[in-house]
């Protein structure tokens, strides 16, 4: 069956970020292909600093500090580049046909992606709590993008829906057996960039890994990772919210319930001023006192920063602990890949990983490893028995598919 061209809008809103692109797609692409245009708004902390770089597919770039005060202005700032100024793809926005959310915690009820009514922002709206940095900015960007694309089909495409292959021995808490028929479990998240990666890496390696045990480590701003045993997750580091897991730039993850308590009960914080400090307070920029971002870690680390080194130590001590933990439930090693921000771009993280494994014959081509480049990769050295990988997780990519194969579906009907 032949289809017109469609051009789909994506939007990905990060705890740090927000990322949008525009693909045009005839048919299924099976390999990532170039966005028409794609802009890129990132900032430190709670929106300081923040850059808009925006590029499109004939190579012209744009690049500002911009004015606004938070991403909820910032969005629609962004938008009229599409239209306006020497990076502009369209003529109208009426071109844009369909428009791809990656939605963070879709619960139990989301299992695949949705097209988005008053009903699907209702239960996102819900979700919130549980994943407060968020569902709510993402929610949204739905109702500012509704107010410039009237009548495009939105779709939700959920984070956690690719966790829903979870067994129970790892989604239930060992609590009274009434939190997990309240609904709390372990879901997971990140899963479209788990998704993505793992067919890619298939591809990367000509090989079907169905067969094979995959360890993805998603390290960006929020960080978690997933163990991938015949194509499904069975075991990741995020849980009931975004906060579990890994070390993250300012989520402190998973730490000792009985601190909560205490702070509660002892110093007399509130559950709202505990969750701040949680959310907002803690990881890299809780301990080194000085950044969230990891590149600033690392710079003033080398420059001899103790509580920048402190902060390192510990992100690499709970990222390998957590790395053994999916390889126990994998029981076994194939596959390792380094995905996101720090996941592509740290290779001192990659490479004291790599050390920490080398009893499981993990050998890294150190020169390779030191490479920069956006490309993916296999940074795996002769002889490695394990193959090591960094993929460009293309999530926005991931999510346009996902729209496409309810375009098709709309198409059928």
């Amino acid at each position: 069956m032949e289809f017109e061209q469609v051009k789909i809008f994506v939007l990905n809103r990060g705890s740090s970020s927000i990322k949008c692109d525009v693909y045009e797609f005839v048919n299924l692409p099976h390999k990532p292909i170039q966005p028409l245009w794609k802009a890129r708004l990132q900032w430190k902390n709670s929106f300081e600093e923040a850059t808009l770089k925006i590029k499109n597919d004939k190579g012209e770039e744009y690049v500002e500090k911009i004015r606004e005060r938070s991403a909820g202005q910032a969005l629609p700032y962004l938008i009229k580049f599409l239209v306006e100024g020497k990076v502009a793809i369209l003529t109208s926005l009426k071109e844009i046909e369909m428009i791809g959310h990656r939605i963070v915690h879709g619960g139990r009820e989301f299992k695949k992606s949705v097209p988005i009514d008053t009903k699907v922002k209702e239960k996102i709206l819900q979700l919130s709590e549980l994943a407060p940095l968020h569902n709510l900015p993402e929610l949204q960007g739905i109702e500012i993008l509704e107010k410039f694309f009237r009548g495009v089909p939105q779709v939700a495409v959920f984070d956690t829906a690719f966790h829903h292959s979870l067994p129970k021995k790892a989604a239930i808490y060992p609590g009274p057996y009434e939190w997990y028929e309240q609904g709390i479990q372990r879901y997971g998240f990140h899963g479209i960039s788990f998704q993505y990666c793992a067919k890619r890496a298939g591809e990367i390696l000509k090989q079907d890994l169905r067969s094979r045990k995959t360890v993805i480590c998603h390290l960006g701003s929020g960080a978690s990772l997933c163990a991938v045993k015949e194509g499904k997750s069975v075991d990741t580091t995020m849980g009931f919210t975004p906060l579990e897991g890994l070390m993250m730039d300012t989520r402190s993850g998973s730490i000792d319930p009985g601190i909560i308590l205490y702070l509660q009960d002892k110093k007399k914080k509130s559950s709202k001023e505990v969750a701040h400090e949680l959310y907002k307070k803690s990881g890299l920029f809780g301990v080194s006192g000085a950044s969230s971002d990891m590149r600033d870690i690392l710079e003033k680390s080398e420059r001899g920063n103790p509580r920048a080194t402190l902060a390192l130590d510990i992100y690499i001590h709970r990222l390998n602990a957590c790395i053994g933990s999916m390889i126990a439930s994998l029981q076994g090693l194939d596959v390792l890949i380094f995905a996101a921000g720090i996941g592509e771009n740290a290779s001192f993280i990659r490479e004291k990983v790599c050390e920490n494994f080398s009893f499981l014959d993990l050998k890294l081509d150190r020169a390779k490893n030191q490479l920069s480049s956006t490309k993916d990769r296999d940074l795996s050295a002769r002889g490695s028995k394990v193959k090591l990988l960094v993929i460009h997780t293309e999530e926005a990519f991931e999510i346009a598919r996902e729209c496409w194969e309810e375009w098709t579906n709309a198409k059928d009907k």
